[in-house]
């Protein structure tokens, strides 16, 4: 069982990382194409065209997705449950708009914190495939300093001419996101299969990304240019992530909770991002004390709330009616 923890929580911070260098090339692909819609939608393309070779390939995801299809035709699997696709297509629609002014740690931490806030009231619902998890002050704790973090962050960010709106979207789209990892498990769980849970993650999120697409052409906004290949393929690259990332969370979920695989893609997630913004500094995203002081407090928040809590002493009552066990001592039986 432990092996299992250590290996879930292991695959999941890998699949943090990836979300990092998935948010810069989501940004480097809205500055090119010159709108971060259309960004989004090309990202959330290219996952779909993963996903659908995929099953092309495996008769038991196409079997696990026509099982599915039949357990939400009937109703057996609530079709609200399908709709986890959106979050999938909110973070991405938020990567494009908001790394590019901020850059990718800050746009993780506000993420991130999102996303415990809604794992918080996720984990304490039946919503969860491994059950339900309840609050406990440790959790809470944990949450208000991570959310301190980011409110530092964003007080550096808006002295460098950050609007005030934009820690919000990846915000938003962090607290989606915890509900899409329980639908997805749930998804997965009643399927079996990660495969078929990622494919129709992925196919709601292009349906729906290719619709705002549509109506942004109609109104007159189109794509200004395209990545130069070979020398940008780099930026397409974000779709293959974001399909590491569902199927990889889509399994583990089951074993750590929402809270839990919060938690360890962070990790990943801050990781990688900090390497991201050393690496490649920009003027719009500069990293400062601010930053450092931000990422500390929301390590040491996620460090608060994946403390165990107390559980409750059972203590035994003898009732009036109730013979004292035979090994009992003389006190007792008197």
């Amino acid at each position: 069982m432990r092996a299992t923890l250590l290996v879930s929580a292991l695959a999941t911070a890998l699949a943090g990382a990836g979300m990092a260098v998935q948010g810069t090339a989501n940004g480097a692909l809205a500055g090119i194409v010159g709108s971060g819609i259309h960004a989004a939608t090309g990202s959330f393309l290219g996952g779909m065209i993963v996903v659908l070779g995929v099953a092309a390939c495996s008769p038991r995801t196409r079997s696990a997705l026509r099982h599915g299809w039949g357990l939400i035709r009937t109703g057996q699997f609530p079709w609200w449950m399908t709709l986890g696709g959106l979050a999938g297509a909110s973070v991405v629609i938020a990567q494009s708009f908001t790394v590019p002014l901020f850059g990718v740690a800050m746009f993780t931490m506000a993420f991130v914190s999102g996303q415990l806030t809604g794992a918080l009231v996720v984990d304490n619902t039946s919503l969860p495939p491994g059950g339900r998890k309840p609050l406990s002050f440790q959790r809470i704790l944990g949450v208000l300093v991570v959310l301190g973090g980011v409110v530092v962050s964003s007080a550096g960010a808006l002295q460098h001419g950050v609007s005030w709106w934009a820690p919000i979207l990846p915000f938003a789209a962090g607290t989606m996101t915890a509900f899409q990892q329980a639908f997805n498990g749930r998804f997965k769980l009643a399927t079996n299969s990660a495969g078929a849970a990622t494919f129709l993650n992925f196919f709601v999120g292009s349906v729906f990304l290719v619709a705002c697409s549509a109506a942004l052409a109609l109104a007159g906004s189109g794509v200004t240019a395209a990545p130069e290949l070979p020398g940008q393929w780099w930026t397409l690259i974000g779709g293959v992530l974001g399909v590491l990332f569902i199927g990889v969370t889509t399994i583990t979920v089951e074993h750590l909770g929402v809270l839990i695989l919060s938690l360890t893609s962070l990790f990943g997630n801050l990781l990688g991002s900090l390497i991201i913004d050393l690496a490649f500094p920009t003027a719009e995203a500069p990293i400062t004390w601010a930053t450092y002081l931000a990422m500390a407090l929301v390590l040491l928040g996620v460090s608060i709330a994946s403390l165990p809590g107390r559980r409750p002493r059972q203590v035994h009552r003898l009732r009036l009616d109730e013979e004292p066990p035979e090994d009992s001592g003389p006190e007792l039986q008197r």
